[in-house]
């Protein structure tokens, strides 16, 4: 039945191949195409996962993009200068008030006095000495920037790493509809899980219509010249609990077998407690444990439609999906 893809995909397929072989086409994209996978995996999940486990599971964090240490040295001397210079220009200032200015880290007064030194050429290695010093604020100013975006990237560590992750989370999930695509859809080699649970409940709606046609039909009318009492009669007996004839049942125990030749065939779309669950009930409806009447059968069916979540389905064709059965795919 699938004739027209082999007809129509083998010779495409022959000259693709062929085309590829030929001068070594093939092996050079295998070996771009290995490349770009290595590379892809290297970046987008072996070493974001590796990261998230690191931070999560061992005190080991990240490596840090400046040196704490050199940070910590490049104030404390940049404090050391600061109080140095005051020291040396400003002699008549208190101790108190050059150790402010120099734990403030604060450069207005070496700004102010550059701007007038630099007018002239004799104050030449005050100028050198506040531009070191300004040098020095700059070091400072791009050890806390470094600083600052490593404590950025600490805060969003796992966020950046599940975001480097995402596109290969993407491309597996399209792959694998492509592949349930191609495998159910197009070949036809097997059933999808929905197929499966769809079939199940069309051969249930067989069930319930010979079993809703069975279930206390009405007498047909008398033919003329029977009297009343003895139509009155067969009603009586009619009331009785109806069974099926021997070919009303041999009917339901053919739609049975197919439920459960479903149920083994696909026994991995289904929980174990499901699978079990749904083989008592369907020996309960073949009459099995016991002889049962028409109305306990459509009780039966009735009971299982409400129970299993594979055989509710809501407005939209989407099946209704329960999470303690634990319904499990391919």
């Amino acid at each position: 039945r699938n004739w027209y893809m082999a007809a129509i995909g083998f010779p495409m397929a022959t000259y693709v191949l062929v085309k590829l072989l030929k001068d070594g086409y093939g092996w050079k994209l295998a070996m771009a195409v290995w490349d770009k996978l290595v590379s892809f995996y290297a970046d987008h999940v072996s070493g974001p996962v590796k990261a998230i486990y690191k931070e999560l599971f061992t005190r080991k964090g990240r490596e840090d993009i400046s040196d704490r240490k050199a940070r910590m040295d490049a104030i404390e001397n940049l404090k050391s200068m600061l109080y140095s210079w005051l020291d040396e220009t400003y002699p008549e200032m208190s101790e108190m008030e050059k150790e402010q200015i120099a734990d403030g880290m604060d450069m207005s007064l070496i700004e102010n006095r550059k701007a007038e030194s630099i007018k002239t050429i004799y104050e030449i290695n005050s100028v050198v000495w506040m531009s070191l010093i300004e040098m020095q604020f700059i070091k400072k100013e791009l050890m806390n920037a470094l600083y600052a975006m490593d404590e950025l990237i600490i805060s969003n560590e796992i966020n950046l790493n599940l975001a480097a992750v995402t596109p290969a989370v993407l491309l597996v999930y399209t792959f694998n509809k492509m592949f349930r695509f191609l495998f159910y859809a197009l070949l036809k080699i097997k059933q999808s899980r929905e197929e499966t649970y769809a079939y199940f409940r069309l051969i249930l709606l067989d069930i319930e219509r010979l079993l809703v046609m069975r279930d206390n039909p009405p007498l047909p009318p008398p033919p003329l010249g029977v009297a009343v009492a003895d139509t009155n009669e067969q009603q009586h007996e009619f009331t009785r609990p109806i069974v099926l004839s021997s070919y009303d049942l041999g009917m339901l125990m053919l739609h049975i077998q197919e439920c459960r030749n479903i149920l083994w065939s696909s026994r991995r779309r289904f929980s174990t407690q499901i699978r079990r669950s749904v083989s008592e009930d369907l020996s309960e409806l073949a009459g099995e444990r016991g002889a049962v009447s028409v109305q306990q059968q459509l009780q039966i069916i009735s009971r299982m439609c409400r129970t299993y979540p594979f055989l509710k389905v809501v407005s939209t064709g989407v099946p209704f999906d329960m999470s303690r059965f634990g319904n499990t795919e391919v």
